[in-house]
């Protein structure tokens, strides 16, 4: 499952070298300033494929797997989540995305994590 680890500036979402495969796509990096906030959003319909979009690329096995780019209504989204992990999904400005959802055993506390350090990287925490 990927890792998102926050520094001081930035969120990065690690994947492992088979999730890289999946994803079509490397590990990302987001300066936190980018980042306009996250919310534990496991009704999202990540690997269903419901609200995904055109899969422009990535792998997407329904139920299973979603990963890769998604666009939808001239939003792009980075999307990794699979079966039996919860949706936080990251709003962004300014990016190459509009949001990444990623798939978390904890969505609710990566939410917060998320938001109190972008808080604290735009000075109002």
């Amino acid at each position: 499952m990927p890792r998102l680890e926050l520094t001081d500036n930035e969120l990065v979402v690690h994947l492992d070298k088979w999730e890289q495969l999946w994803a079509l796509h490397g590990s990302i990096r987001v300066p936190l300033a980018k980042v306009r906030g996250a919310t534990d959003d496991s009704g999202f319909g990540g690997v269903g494929g419901m609200g995904l979009g055109l899969r422009i690329p990535g792998t997407h096995i329904p139920f299973v797997v979603a990963a890769g780019t998604f666009l939808k209504r001239g939003d792009r989204q980075f999307v990794y989540t699979r079966r039996r992990l919860q949706t936080v999904v990251i709003e962004l400005a300014d990016n190459e995305w509009t949001r990444l959802v990623i798939g978390v055993p904890d969505a609710q506390a990566e939410a917060a994590r998320i938001n109190a350090a972008a808080a604290r990287c735009q000075g109002l925490a």
